[in-house]
């Protein structure tokens, strides 16, 4: 009884930090996008939403939230500036959801004293708030099927698990980070029977929910759709702190660096190498899923190029997981530290565009902390990255990354 006053005490906790800061202006250029993408979905409808003469780089996945929203903005007749505070919402919700996972997951390996730390390090995490309730960004919600996608494939529940990872991938293709883990997966465990249940759920739940947006060819034209999104920011780093953060942002990806290898393709190649690193532990020292699951969205983040400063958002969720399952005080550190120089991150893209740029009112804006951050980029890439070294080093090293149970 003890246990579920504290942990809805909690809940209540994480939900009301959360709405405190609701008020404050959410990220201009996204929240605008999703106001006016709601607003064209309830007037065209869904087989008519993508154009060529409108800007829409999001995969069909959250528009089925956007226009749920819009309704509801039609229905009770909001205005623009309490709609804007409405789109945030989803992603609240789903920082609560996760958080909850996380705590159930633990105290299935260990105390309550870890479940709850587990819960806390969600609800609490600096950069998580800002992520959610004030950026208003919608990273926490394919999170979420992200994460159960990872839970199911542990416990060898592969249908669950492909229809989980192919909601995530649809809401945000990015998701497409742990597909090695499944490969892995499937390498150990072979058999038609496994492939059909991990593919054929994918592509059924890809497929269906793509149809009403491409009813010619849906995979196709959510495949072209993708490809589009992502040759929008050919670049090394837009604004992320990783590994090509340390080189400059917004420096075209496309230009040779080394022989004749362009930064795109060294990027490739540098994430090949992390994998087969992470393959052979898998293979030979029977790392767990949880330890490689955790790997591969961290090496994404740090040696993919084109990656924007938000997708750090996965990794910190299986993190924060992995340290508390496994019992690493070095690893809650360094994971500490690493959503401190996310927040950063985040803090100055934010302050960057709308209180600089596009001219908000300064409600955030600290010229000490910004002028810091303005100068220090590369030099927090590269920290960044030497933490990002560090946490792979401690996973591998660490007895709890090859607990099978």
């Amino acid at each position: 009884m003890h246990s579920d006053k504290a942990l809805i005490l909690i809940i209540l906790l994480g939900l009301f930090i959360r709405l405190y800061f609701v008020p404050i202006a959410g990220f201009k250029i996204d929240v605008t996008d999703w106001a006016s993408w709601s607003d064209r979905l309830n007037n065209v409808g869904y087989s008519n939403f993508y154009s060529k003469d409108i800007f829409s780089d999001y995969a069909p996945g959250y528009m089925y939230v956007l226009n749920f929203l819009g309704n509801i903005k039609n229905l009770f007749h909001l205005n623009n500036s309490f709609f804007y505070m409405l789109l945030k919402l989803p992603a609240i919700i789903s920082d609560l959801i996760l958080g909850l996972l996380i705590y159930k997951e633990i105290s299935k390996y260990t105390s309550i004293f870890y479940s709850r730390l587990g819960i806390l390090f969600i609800y609490l995490n600096p950069a998580l708030i800002f992520n959610s309730a004030i950026w208003g960004q919608i990273d926490s919600v394919p999170i979420l099927p992200l994460f159960l996608a990872i839970i199911y494939l542990k416990r060898k529940k592969l249908i669950l698990s492909s229809l989980c990872f192919g909601l995530a991938f649809l809401i945000k293709p990015q998701s497409i980070a742990i597909l090695p883990v499944y490969c892995l997966f499937l390498n150990k465990n072979f058999s038609i029977k496994n492939l059909i249940k991990i593919t054929l759920p994918f592509l059924l739940v890809i497929s269906l929910l793509s149809i009403p947006f491409f009813k010619t060819n849906p995979l196709i034209e959510l495949w072209l759709l993708i490809q589009n999104s992502a040759n929008q920011y050919p670049y090394l780093s837009l604004f992320a702190y990783n590994f090509w953060g340390a080189l400059g942002f917004w420096v075209p990806d496309t230009k040779v660096w080394i022989w004749e290898f362009t930064y795109q393709k060294i990027g490739y190649i540098l994430l090949s190498i992390y994998w087969m690193i992470i393959s052979y532990l898998f293979i030979k020292k029977k790392i767990s899923l949880y330890a490689i699951s955790t790997l591969s969205l961290l090496g994404f983040f740090f040696l993919s190029t084109r990656i924007h400063e938000r997708y750090l958002y996965p990794s910190i969720i299986l993190l924060t997981f992995f340290s508390i399952y496994a019992k690493s005080r070095i690893l809650l550190l360094l994971t500490i530290v690493l959503s401190s120089i996310h927040f950063l991150n985040l803090y100055y893209v934010y302050v960057y565009y709308n209180e600089l740029y596009l001219k908000l009112p300064k409600v955030l804006y600290n010229s000490n902390l910004y002028n810091f951050l303005d100068v220090n980029g590369k030099l927090l890439s590269l920290l960044s990255t030497i933490i990002f070294f560090t946490i792979t080093w401690v996973i591998i090293k660490s007895k709890h990354a090859y607990k099978q149970s």
